[in-house]
């Protein structure tokens, strides 16, 4: 793991980590002790090649060097989260928050929150002026969590099928001049 610079993304107590093709098992592992989540997106647990598609999938018009997987470890090097992120899109200055995934045992601690207000810091520190994600709307846990973290629902996308199950997308956005 290439450890992001501390000085920029510093979440106390824990190792912050940029992600790469080395990790994928460490990633895949904490994927399916996240199978909860993929059985809510796509009606099936994670797929063997989840963790590679986590670290190589960008949207069209953006590469790897616009991508940014970045791991949550212990010290003894645990991975137990994951946020996956695009810089400058959908624009310029904008950034995709596309995944923000916790092993269940640390969920409900406060720790979601506590990594996304140091995304938030770090993208600020990048010249960052708007975040945007996307939440099916089924998920009404993450739905009340991103809320809670200053996120307004600006479009409600038509159904779009996601493995074995069609779903509502609520494109959320929370301005970083609110921060």
């Amino acid at each position: 793991m290439n450890v992001i610079d501390h000085k920029l993304f510093i979440l106390p107590g824990y190792q912050t980590t940029l992600l790469c093709a080395d990790d994928q098992a460490s990633l895949e592992t904490l994927l399916e002790k996240c199978a909860d989540y993929s059985l809510l997106v796509t009606g099936s647990p994670p797929k063997p090649s989840a963790a590679a598609s986590l670290l190589a999938d960008c949207p069209d018009g953006k590469n790897l060097a616009d991508k940014y997987v970045i791991g949550f470890s212990t010290r003894n090097q645990e991975l137990f989260g994951v946020l996956d992120a695009i810089g400058d899109y959908p624009t310029q200055d904008d950034w995709w928050l596309g995944l923000l995934l916790l092993d269940p045992a640390r969920r409900n601690q406060g720790l979601g929150g506590q990594i996304y207000q140091t995304f938030e810091h770090w993208v600020v520190l990048q010249g960052g002026r708007r975040i945007f994600l996307g939440v099916v709307e089924e998920n009404q846990k993450a739905t009340s969590f991103w809320q809670t973290m200053g996120f307004q629902v600006v479009e409600k996308q038509p159904p779009k099928q996601f493995g074995n199950v069609p779903h509502v997308v609520l494109t959320m956005l929370r301005s970083l001049s609110q921060a």
